[in-house]
């Protein structure tokens, strides 16, 4: 495939992503950012800032603009020293997601941490809780190169982590990679809210856990093929944006 179009096609799956995850409630109006590395370069796409943007649930491939690793464009969004830094700490990384899901705000501020109180309802976010979710214990906004790489030693090699009182940050080989960590995350929170406002939720039992860990180190079931997953996922969402964008 042509460069050209390779950058093209990316654009549009990041402007795709940005209106999932704002359609979804994962963020609102400006706040949060989607991001993209162009393959075999040191360049990312990532949502614009600026008088005339949009905001992320409406956005389109005008509005994704280029930058390097070291940031070097004017109008970059503010949290793009984030993005940069996961992008120069994680070579395998090919998209990053910062968003303000309510959800995570709440249980942040309250220090309620997430347990793996559920597997058959979504074993992907069973795997997130497992796999651990560190949490950065700053409410900024991540504006340069010192505060990125604080918050990426918080980070390290994990999938996700949480801001505290501000959001979260998902990492992924691929734009449909990363949207689908973020939607499995903010509704890992929102079920946990949930469960907090009734009572005290409980894990769900060792045996449990440890079958879904067999299942997956087997690829049965439905970890049969982890990127097919993230693939289906993502046309679900699809479908589901073009349906409330018509």
């Amino acid at each position: 495939m042509k460069t050209s179009r390779l950058v093209a096609e990316l654009r549009k799956k990041v402007a795709l992503s940005c209106r999932i995850v704002g359609g979804q409630g994962l963020t609102r109006g400006s706040l949060g950012h989607v991001s993209a590395r162009i393959p075999g370069t040191d360049r990312v796409l990532i949502k614009g800032k600026g008088i005339d943007e949009e905001a992320v649930e409406f956005a389109r491939e005008k509005d994704i603009i280029t930058v390097d690793l070291e940031g070097r464009v004017i109008e970059a969004p503010n949290e793009s020293a984030m993005h940069l830094a996961v992008y120069r700490k994680r070579p395998e990384v090919m998209s990053v997601i910062h968003t303000h899901p309510d959800w995570i705000v709440a249980l942040t501020a309250c220090e309620k941490p997430l347990i793996p109180l559920y597997a058959a309802y979504n074993p992907a976010g069973m795997r997130l809780v497992l796999d651990g979710i560190p949490i950065y214990p700053r409410s900024v906004t991540i504006v340069n190169q010192e505060l990125a790489e604080d918050f990426m030693r918080t980070m390290g090699e994990k999938k996700a982590c949480l801001l505290i009182g501000h959001g979260m940050t998902v990492a992924g080989g691929s734009v449909e990679e990363a949207t689908v960590i973020s939607l499995n995350l903010y509704e890992l929170a929102r079920v946990h809210g949930m469960a907090y406002a009734i009572g005290q939720p409980r894990p769900i039992p060792e045996a449990d856990i440890f079958e879904y860990q067999r299942r997956t180190e087997r690829q049965e079931g439905p970890f049969r093929n982890s990127s097919s997953r993230f693939l289906s996922d993502w046309r679900y969402q699809l479908k589901l944006l073009q349906r409330r964008e018509k």
